[in-house]
């Protein structure tokens, strides 16, 4: 008979989310032992865990003085019980495994009604020195779980693989993380090269899309993981991060003070019980986001941490794979566009501020996306033009693209789809590889307002 292998902290990792609150027990130099019960506690990597440093209290002094604590975990659905030997290492006050903690911490204070009282001093680092099961014990069946990750993210992976388009590439996203993963609802957030801030350039299972969103640096749970690059997961409701959709209140920050400032409402639910913002990593930034939620507790789990994080890799990397190359071609010999149009005429309106587009008075898009539209009617209107190439858009000056990664054919698939959502006037018809045509509606007629003085 085999010798049982032995237990690892990858194995236990569920047992630290704090649905039962784990039981640490220090002891004082002279050996007078304290049991206080934490709120959950944090699988770093396979040696290491970090607890919640929240108040000064005897346990703290404990721990500084010996550097020793123990540590008692419960599984809530089997009954299996665990023991660590651990050995504090160093508390840290900033950066990933800080936030992730924090936001942790604010779902279960939120959960049970402590907002003031829990707050997060500092995340402590432990070494786990032996980990142990409780004796004695009559372990129920394990729980299943609602689908088979690592087949389901399998499945998806090979269906990206197989994508040839930007636009296919985002559809099969979405579409996979219902289909393989029971993930209902996402939002996909893509890192603005140009402003302080992320866009939304894909969205499943809400009531409106929300293409064209932006969101400022280090708001909410997407924003903080795209600053720490690391995954941030909630498992109780918590206002401490929903979205800033008071935007308005970031715009001086933003540098936007346009007369008529307008926003693309921010997807999302209203009031998730579990999120998980995975970033996107390539080439050592982080190009965006991809935030899930539910509306039930404890919805995410490590598990969905690991596959997400594969599959964002992989995202990443397709996002820029299929970004083609220009082609090549005098843009200057477009065709000239003698559709007919209707009768109505269509005020376009630009805003120099921050690049703010508007149809009348509808608003439709900002930032480079509307400069690039800006850039189109102007050549339909005072040159007749309606066929255009990507290479021509990337070599103009004026559209202040920049130089390391401009994603321009992540930008026109974002106007592309912004406008058909909105039923626009002006809509873009891809004709071939790294070409398009503006198809115009109506006649048009063009407005700048120019950028204030000061």
């Amino acid at each position: 008979m085999e010798p049982e292998r032995p237990l690892s902290l990858r194995d236990v990792r569920r047992m630290l989310e704090g649905v039962v609150p784990p039981a640490m027990c220090t002891a004082s130099p002279d050996g007078v032992p304290h049991v206080n019960y934490l709120s959950h506690a944090e699988y770093v990597d396979e040696n290491h865990v970090a607890l919640t440093y929240q108040f000064f209290n005897r346990s703290r002094q404990n721990v500084l003085a010996t550097r020793r604590a123990a540590l008692s975990i419960d599984d809530p659905y089997t009954g299996a019980g665990m023991v660590m030997q651990l050995e504090y290492e160093r508390t840290e006050t900033s950066g990933p495994l800080f936030e992730r903690l924090r936001a942790k911490l604010a779902g279960i204070a939120s959960h049970t009604g402590m907002e003031k009282v829990f707050k997060l001093l500092g995340a402590d680092l432990y070494k786990v020195l032996e980990l142990r099961r409780v004796p004695g014990r009559r372990e129920l069946p394990a729980a299943l779980p609602r689908c088979d990750l690592a087949a389901g993210s399998r499945a998806l992976s090979e269906r990206l693989a197989g994508c040839t388009d930007l636009a296919d590439l985002l559809d099969t996203t979405m579409a996979g993380l219902s289909e393989f993963l029971r993930i209902e609802h996402a939002i996909l957030w893509l890192m603005d090269e140009v402003r302080p801030c992320m866009y939304t350039i894909a969205s499943r299972g809400y009531e409106s899309s929300g293409i064209g969103a932006e969101l400022p640096h280090g708001e909410g749970l997407a924003g903080i993981a795209a600053r720490e690059g690391v995954p941030i997961r909630i498992g109780h409701m918590t206002q401490s991060y929903t979205y800033g959709r008071a935007i308005r209140g970031t715009a001086h920050a933003l540098g936007l003070h346009t007369v008529l400032e307008q926003e693309v409402p921010l997807p999302g639910l209203e009031a998730p019980r579990s999120q998980l913002a995975v970033p996107l990593r390539t080439k050592g930034r982080v190009a965006g986001v991809l935030l899930v939620e539910s509306t039930h507790e404890q919805f995410f789990s490590y598990d969905d941490e690991d596959a997400l994080m594969l599959l964002c890799g992989q995202l990443a990397s397709s996002l820029t794979l299929l970004q083609p190359k220009d082609i090549e071609g005098a843009a200057t010999t477009a065709p000239v566009s003698n559709a007919p149009l209707g009768d109505n005429v269509v005020l376009v309106r630009r805003f120099a501020q921050d690049d703010s587009i508007f149809f009348d008075d509808d608003y439709l898009i900002k930032g480079v996306a509307g400069a690039i539209l800006w850039k189109l009617v102007n050549e339909f209107v005072l040159r007749g033009r309606s066929e255009f190439t990507n290479r021509e858009l990337r070599l103009a000056a004026d559209l202040r693209l920049p130089d390391v990664q401009d994603n321009l054919e992540v930008r026109l698939l974002l106007l592309q789809r912004r406008l058909s959502e909105r039923n626009a006037p002006v809509q873009i018809e891809k004709t071939g590889r790294g070409r398009f045509r503006l198809a115009v509606r109506h006649p048009l007629k063009l407005s700048e307002v120019a950028k204030a003085a000061g």
